[in-house]
């Protein structure tokens, strides 16, 4: 069975903030090519939109538990459709644990059922070190996986490497791969065209490309707005590659940060919500972190969520 081509471009710690390019990155950022869809900034004066083929919400995070939001859970309720905080009674993150483990490996992820349906992908590549140490190879340090690693590592999917970047078949987080380049002079890097290239032609091959860009919370606890506007700027680039493309489309976070450059920390802001291409529709009614996985497998089976 061939499903609906989903590719989903999670952004870790972006919130809806303030309009104010002094205190907020994603203000001050370049962005002609969002601000064009949306009419506005991404921040939380932009209304929503339903059009043709385009759907912008602003989306809960807090999953109605007191608290901050944290990573690993506000991720896996984007990956399952599960409230994860309410079954851990608490946000909890950055790494998902046994339960929110358990969770994931006991009710699927969009990762397990991608699978059945044409294929899944998860786009990042990543370096030697880190995929050494998250299959916890002896002798050497052990990095617990995120939530989206673990998914798609618990579906059985492999971990895409620099080989797999250099051919064009896997992304840089970064957006650019100047990290990688960095690592490895041999490598060029692919910016934000070659970058969207390499997405569009995993997408175009399997129900579910998920493409985990997790340096935006780094760079929001790292309070490095220069850093921040940077990355933005190229995010622009490579969704105005994205769109129009013949595949859904599919931006959204876990969790604010990223938008109050003061913090460092994260924050009880809305995310965005911005889906693009066939059956955008599906997510019209999305008001929470809830509703992403639901709309997925709606645009995959061709229903209204």
């Amino acid at each position: 069975m061939t499903a609906a081509r989903v590719l989903f471009v999670f952004l870790d710690g972006v919130g809806l903030g303030s309009d104010d390019p002094a205190t907020n990155p994603v203000a001050a950022a370049a962005t002609p090519f969002i601000e064009g869809l949306l009419g506005a900034k991404l921040t939380a004066a932009a209304e929503p939109v339903t059009g043709r083929e385009l759907v912008y919400r602003r989306l809960d995070a807090t999953l109605g538990v007191e608290g901050l939001p944290q990573s690993a859970t506000g991720q896996t309720t984007l990956l399952t459709g599960v409230n994860a905080a309410a079954v851990m009674g608490r946000h909890y993150g950055p790494w998902p644990g046994p339960t929110l483990r358990r969770l994931m490996e006991e009710r699927g992820t969009l990762f397990t059922e991608a699978a059945r349906l044409g294929g899944a992908v998860l786009a990042n590549a990543y370096p030697p070190g880190y995929l050494a140490a998250v299959s916890g190879a002896a002798g050497g340090r052990r990095q617990r996986p995120n939530a989206p690693t673990f998914a798609a590592m618990a579906a059985g999917l492999g971990l895409r490497d620099l080989n797999d970047y250099r051919a064009g078949g896997a992304a840089a987080a970064d957006l650019s791969g100047e990290r990688f380049a960095e690592m490895d002079p041999g490598l060029a890097p692919h910016g934000a065209a070659g970058t969207a290239a390499a997405l569009l032609g995993l997408a175009r091959g399997a129900a579910l490309t998920f493409f985990d860009v997790w340096p935006t919370d780094a760079l929001g606890h790292a309070k490095d707005f220069a850093g921040a506007t940077r990355l933005l700027a190229l995010l622009d680039e490579v969704l105005a590659r994205l769109v129009g493309q013949g595949v859904t489309l599919v931006v959204t976070s876990d969790h604010g940060n990223l938008e109050d450059a003061g913090s460092g920390q994260h924050t009880h802001a809305e995310v965005p919500l911005l889906v693009s291409g066939p059956r955008a529709e599906a997510f019209a009614g999305a008001a929470s972190l809830l509703d992403v996985a639901p709309a997925i497998r709606a645009v995959w089976s061709g229903r209204t969520a």
